[in-house]
C-alpha cells in the first residue's frame, strides 16, 4: 500500500466515525466519500471510464428485406408468399361473408 493510499484509508475511516458519531449527516458523508475517493482515482491517472464503442456499420451494405432472409429466397418469391397470402385472406373473406349470410 502506498502512501496515497494509507491517506485515503485514514481519511475513509475518519468519515465513518464522524458519521456513526452522528457528527455529520449522510448526505454530507457520501459527497466527502465520493470526494475522498475520486481524489485517489485521480492520483493514479484514472479519470474516465473507457466506454465500448460499436464499430459503425458500413454504408455500402444495403438493408436486405426480412422475409427473403428468414425463407432464404429472393425478392421474386416473396412476393408469391404475399400474393398467397393475399388469395387466402380473400379465401377467408368469402367463406366468413358465406357463414353470416346464411345464418
Amino acid at each position: 500500500m502506498n502512501d496515497r493510499e494509507r491517506i485515503v484509508n485514514r481519511d475513509l475511516s475518519l468519515l465513518d466515525e464522524a458519521h456513526y458519531g452522528g457528527r455529520i449527516a449522510r448526505a454530507e458523508y457520501r459527497a466527502r466519500r465520493r470526494n475522498v475517493l475520486s481524489a485517489l482515482r485521480d492520483s493514479h491517472g484514472i479519470t474516465a471510464r473507457k466506454a465500448v464503442v460499436r464499430p459503425a456499420r458500413p454504408a455500402d451494405v444495403p438493408d436486405a428485406d426480412v422475409v427473403p432472409a428468414l425463407l432464404g429466397r429472393t425478392t421474386r418469391s416473396s412476393r408469391m408468399l404475399l400474393a398467397l397470402f393475399a388469395a387466402g385472406a380473400l379465401a377467408c373473406a368469402v367463406l366468413l361473408g358465406l357463414l353470416f349470410v346464411t345464418s
